[in-house]
């Protein structure tokens, strides 16, 4: 017969993970063992454990070896353990350095004198010295008195560096992020996760790993490029021969030595936040390692990494001079990183100095010289233009320890500032950065200045990993010579997704703003439109916009008339007057851009227009007084807003510039599934789909290898289809189903199966997205047509209003936080007349007063009862083996009238039994009392539940006498367990053999000495719930 219990979270997940752990070299703790090593469970660690480790260690003084003191030892455990008072990520910054370095400690010396001396908490450089231990059910107390409870926790030394969430595959698994992220929260268990390096979430077919502090839209794939090496080892450890994605990602990221490397050299803190590698970033280094080194067989140390912009290609030069900087066999490094651009040369230092490296900026072609020939300096970032006044003057700095690591190497260093690098550090080793992809004709000159590729991540490879959300186009052009007939046609066009309501009110605004319009006809109308446009799209996610402008005054322009409509906090950045930013100016533009500054910097900055430039990019990313950033060229490349979700286009861009303009949108950020390019200029000569792209002359996208640039923007054709797909899918979860379809009650009786309602919730989710798109996507809204969007929306109406009743009935949590506000933006201002209210929380069955409310929300009885047995079999699973009667007694009673009301249909009488199966609920009445010998004791209770309720069943009249007796038999079954729980013994048939045998001894003895007669059956049924409650507890 098929068993079911084959896809339950354990068995799928949990225990074949436990079973390959093992046999990659992790000792398996039983929860019972793990809970005694650590004293009790607000402790994480196992102090014995790592005072094992430090015992081994000792320190030579006057050629003797001598072990370090218990008072030192001591201190290294009671260092370890950081307080959370600064806060998490200040104690996971002081335990991480404490793991790399270790620490001194000061010893008493045989000579009476006194020495410090290094003691290390983790052997990197012999991973078989550590001790590798594995537990699960890891229960830790939370600040109430409650507990959390991660399923699997790896040990090394007794600290424990990885935390690992398993779901059964039919479970997403974003679940299990979530409850990491969760359990990192203060009031959970911030004191297990500040030990935490990798932090996972997994089922058989995903894994999704990040650290601790990293945010849930962060969390990553892993993908092997050792492929040979990850087949072999998997074949190795599976328990079965057979191999899925989770054996691959626990192959990949915990192989001892493969974790040991990625704690040490692929995590970093930048600006506070705890980073670790993705596996681009991982095997970019370990490759340009390999070439540095001579070990790949290209005759060169030189060579190009091509990571796309937005997959964290500057956290890639920082964790490749962190590896450089740690190499034994590459003396003393030196490196010198350089741009071509002021603003982006700043930031590569911040960049830098954010991970505690420390560079030093070269400001002059002098200082650059000085800084050269101070071999105490290790990282100096320059701009390749400084190289002038060195070359100038002959200079030569022929150290071969030097690396010159040249950012966005496609642009000016391909000449002859490149010979001037070159000339100046004739034996530097030359790596070269850049995230947009090489053009047909420079790729052979790109690789001849700087070496053969080393590595490459795509652009497509970026989207489909969830590194960059993809780019959707929108041709919105505008003519240079818009006369005011050309205008009201526009107006007609732009207004034509709203709902009625909306178009009338456009149309006031309009009217109000068009008197200021007629001077700047052109630009007023580019500013009335991105004006909406954000209103509409972008402001109600809490998204933000960058405008790129075709000059500084037209920057200016756009700012004022945008003030003007009120409701859209913008910002200028641009050089002032005095510097070049390549356009040309009169006198009356010099004169607005030396106004601009001086009546919206210098009142606030002064003449400090860097101070400026940083308070507006800084409120821009992370605080609210600036929700539009309006530019020339400054910030269109190499700026990294995650909020910026619209680039407003009104200037000519082609190849590299428009790649990396447009990049600035691609950053992942919660609500945000798309980056959208606005254009007004006309960027592109025709783009409907990703395929016009490939031969776009306007754009120079032609002059691209196609793979390179791979689905890098989509057009209104290719959303089209996925918005005609996503209706499709979503209307299919009905089509085959008979029910009654003009009630609601008979829409959510078709949403009774869980998984179904699963289901129902992703798609409505995409379709409702990709129309939330279309809706502020004229170009698309025109492709897909008025009639067929009108019944988008009424769908979306529709399905809206299910969801909200089904989440009430069904008493059901669905995460849609990213898109709520999204979604409700969509229905107010392009569906309803009336403002949309479609978020539910779930509420305890213990809320009297909660219910009562949410119950009146639900329009019949059945409804009503639905949601009751919802709530209480949600409140029963929290209870089920720690209060296994409770759980039973609940269990049974809503099972049998659910089954009465299929039977039956009798709404009436299925209301009023759940309301009284409720009120027992409440008060706890179950008509049964544990024995007091175990009244304080779950894992006994646990037992005690599995012996009485067949023992119960079968003696009918159970005596006090009896019952406290059953009582010493869940105590002397628990120490039975306990005492034989060791390592490994859920996988050992011979530790179970043994338990099965000492149980069944205990048992006979029992109801022998009370005179009670079961049946084998029954005594086999006892068994075997007494050693599904061991597995499940020990």
């Amino acid at each position: 017969m098929p068993d079911h219990t084959i896809f339950d979270e354990r068995p799928e997940s949990q225990n074949r993970a436990i079973k390959i752990l093992e046999r990659l070299g992790y000792q398996y703790i039983p929860r019972s063992q793990a809970e005694i090593l650590r004293g009790r469970l607000s402790n994480v660690l196992f102090p014995d454990v790592l005072r094992e480790f430090l015992h081994r260690q000792s320190f030579v003084y006057r050629g003797k070896r001598t072990p370090f003191s218990g008072r030192s030892i001591g201190k290294a455990i009671r260092d370890i353990d950081a307080p959370l008072v600064a806060g998490l990520m200040s104690a996971s910054k002081t335990i991480y350095d404490l793991l790399v370095s270790g620490n001194s400690y000061e010893e008493e010396l045989f000579d009476g004198g006194r020495q410090s001396f290094d003691l290390k908490f983790i052997d990197w450089e012999q991973p078989e010295n550590n001790i590798w231990q594995v537990t699960d059910e890891f229960s830790v107390e939370r600040p109430d008195g409650k507990y959390a409870r991660p399923d699997i926790v790896l040990l090394v030394n007794g600290i424990p560096l990885v935390v690992i969430e398993c779901k059964k595959s039919g479970v997403d698994v974003e679940r299990g992020v979530a409850q990491n992220v969760r359990n990192w929260q203060p009031g959970y268990i911030p004191h297990l996760f500040k030990f935490s390096q990798i932090v996972m979430a997994m089922h058989p077919n995903i894994v999704k790993y990040g650290t601790c502090g990293t945010p849930s839209e962060y969390f990553s794939v892993w993908r092997e490029r050792d492929y040979q090496w990850q087949q072999e080892k998997c074949r190795n450890v599976s328990p079965d021969g057979l191999v899925n994605e989770q054996d691959r990602a626990i192959v990949s990221l915990l192989s001892r030595e493969r974790l040991l490397e990625l704690i040490r050299y692929f995590t970093l803190y930048d600006q506070n936040v705890k980073k670790i590698a993705r596996y681009q970033q991982f095997f970019g280094i370990l490759a340009a390692m390999k070439r540095i080194k001579g070990e790949d067989g290209r005759n060169t140390g030189n060579g190009v990494i091509w990571h796309t912009q937005g997959s964290g290609k500057s956290l890639t030069m920082v964790m490749l001079v962190k590896k450089i900087l740690s190499d034994p066999e590459i003396i003393n490094p030196r490196f010198v990183l350089v741009n071509d651009r002021i603003n982006l040369d700043k930031q590569l230092r911040d960049n830098f100095a954010k991970t505690q490296l420390n560079p030093v900026r070269a400001k002059t072609g002098k200082g650059l010289i000085d800084l050269l020939n101070d071999r105490g300096v290790t990282i100096i970032t320059t701009l390749v233009h400084k190289f002038d006044t060195a070359a100038k003057r002959r200079i030569k700095i022929k150290d071969d320890n030097i690396f010159l690591l040249v950012d966005e190497s496609h642009r000016s260093q391909y000449g002859q500032l490149h010979n001037m690098m070159i000339d100046v550090l004739p034996n530097a080793i030359k790596l070269g950065f850049t995230g947009t992809p090489l053009l047909k004709k420079d790729k052979f000159n790109t690789y001849k200045k700087f070496g053969p590729l080393i590595d490459s991540y795509p652009i497509d490879r970026a989207v489909e990993d969830g590194v960059i959300v993809p780019l959707v186009y929108e041709g919105r052009i505008i003519p240079q010579d818009v006369s005011g007939a050309r205008i009201d046609d526009y107006l007609k066009y732009i207004i034509a997704p709203l709902s009625r309501e909306r178009q009338e009110d456009m149309k006031r605004r309009w009217s109000r703003f068009l008197p200021l319009a007629q001077t700047r006809q052109r630009i007023d109308m580019v500013a009335f439109d991105i004006h909406e446009h954000f209103i509409s799209y972008a402001k109600p996610k809490r998204l933000k916009a960058m405008v790129a402008a075709s000059s500084r005054p037209a920057a200016i322009d756009l700012h004022y008339s945008i003030r003007k409509l009120g409701g859209v906090k913008t910002a200028v950045v641009i050089s002032p007057e005095n510097i070049s930013e390549g356009e040309e100016l009169t006198g009356e533009s010099r004169k607005k851009i030396k106004d601009f500054f001086k009546e919206e910097v210098e009142p606030l900055f002064g003449n400090n227009h860097e101070e400026y430039a940083d308070w507006a990019k800084s409120s821009f990313i992370s605080a609210e007084e600036v929700d539009m950033l309006i530019v020339k060229d400054m910030l269109l490349t190499g700026f990294d807003a995650p909020v910026a979700a619209v680039l407003y286009v009104d200037k000519p861009m082609r190849e590299h510039s428009l790649l990396q303009a447009i990049a600035r949108v691609n950053r992942v950020c919660p609500g945000k599934d798309f980056g959208l390019i606005v254009d007004y200029w006309g960027i592109f000569g025709r783009l409907n789909t990703a395929m016009d792209m490939y031969s776009d002359e306007k754009s120079g996208m032609d002059g691209y290898e196609q793979a390179d640039i791979e689905n890098a923007i989509l057009g209104a054709g290719d959303q089209k289809v996925k918005l005609e797909n996503a209706h499709r899918e979503l209307w299919a979860i009905f089509d085959e189903q008979d029910f009654d379809r003009n009630r609601s009650e008979g829409w959510q009786s078709a949403l009774a199966d869980g998984d179904l309602r699963k289901l129902f919730y992703e798609r409505l989710s995409l379709f409702s997205r990709l129309l939330d798109l279309a809706t502020g996507s004229y170009a698309l809204y025109d492709a897909v047509g008025c009639g067929r969007m009108q019944k988008y929306k009424r769908d979306l109406l529709h399905f809206q209003k299910l969801r909200g009743a089904i989440l009430l009935r069904y008493n059901e949590k669905v995460d849609f936080s990213r898109y709520e506000d999204g979604i409700r933006s969509l229905l107010n201002n392009f569906v309803l007349a009336e403002p949309g209210q479609i978020i539910v929380e779930p509420v305890s069955i213990h809320d009297s007063e909660g219910m009562k409310e949410q119950l009146e929300k639900l329009d019949s009885k059945a409804a009503k009862g639905d949601a009751i047995r919802t709530r209480m079999d949600r409140e029963l699973e929290t209870c089920r083996y720690d209060d296994p009667l409770l759980h039973k007694k609940f269990s049974e009673q809503l099972k049998e009238t659910l089954e009465e009301y299929r039977a039956s249909r009798n709404d009436h009488s299925y209301l009023c039994k759940m309301e009284k199966i409720a009120d027992d609920f409440r008060r706890g009445y179950t008509s049964h009392h544990y024995p007091a010998c175990i009244d304080n004791d779950s894992d006994a209770k646990a037992f005690y539940g599995s012996i009485q309720n067949i023992i119960a069943a079968a003696i009918k009249d159970v005596s006090p006498e009896t019952d406290e007796a059953m009582g010493r038999l869940a105590v002397e079954v628990k120490k039975s367990i306990a005492n034989r729980a060791k390592v490994d013994w859920r996988f050992n048939v011979a530790v179970q053999k043994d338990m099965t045998q000492a149980l069944d001894d205990l048992i006979w003895d029992f109801l022998e000495e009370h005179g009670i007669e079961l049946p084998v059956e029954k005594i086999d049924l006892i068994l075997e719930g007494l050693m599904t409650t061991a597995v499940r507890r020990y």
